[in-house]
């Protein structure tokens, strides 16, 4: 049995953030989601969603996940590859397609200002408050 390369993500936000970021097309982030289910790291055990992840990996050209894939399916029934195929199907349809920002617009130079300006006055020091009377005093 092969290792898991990172099981970095520990606790929910953490694995939540890892799934968000899988689902948006990160061939890294859905490798560590199939070791993650394939191994059982903070997620159930689960071999058919594990394959589910490999095989959206696999599809962006990631070499590992090549290997998981044919790995875990030497063990895998025909049934279950099949949902596992269902199943990444699935994901890449809930994958929320990329977006395309539009160019910021240019920054408008600041405004010349039209009379001389006089430097701020310096802030007033803040007024020292009693002693400390919890403080003992110093005994020589």
């Amino acid at each position: 049995m092969t290792a898991p390369l990172h099981a970095g993500a520990q606790d929910p936000i953490s694995l939540e953030k890892m799934r968000q970021t899988a689902a948006q097309g990160s061939a890294d982030a859905q490798l560590e989601m199939g070791i993650l289910y394939e191994f059982g790291f903070n997620m159930p055990k689960n071999n058919v969603t594990a394959l589910a992840w490999y095989l959206r990996a696999v599809e962006q050209g990631n070499a590992l996940a090549a290997k998981r894939r044919d790995q875990i399916m030497t063990g895998m029934t025909p049934e279950e590859i099949e949902a596992a195929q269902k199943l990444s199907q699935e994901l890449a349809v809930q994958a929320p397609p990329a977006t395309t920002t539009a160019p910021a617009p240019a920054a408008e130079p600041a405004p010349a200002p039209t009379e001389p300006t006089e430097p701020a006055p310096a802030p007033e020091a803040p007024l020292a408050g009693p002693p400390n009377v919890d403080t003992p005093p110093a005994t020589p």
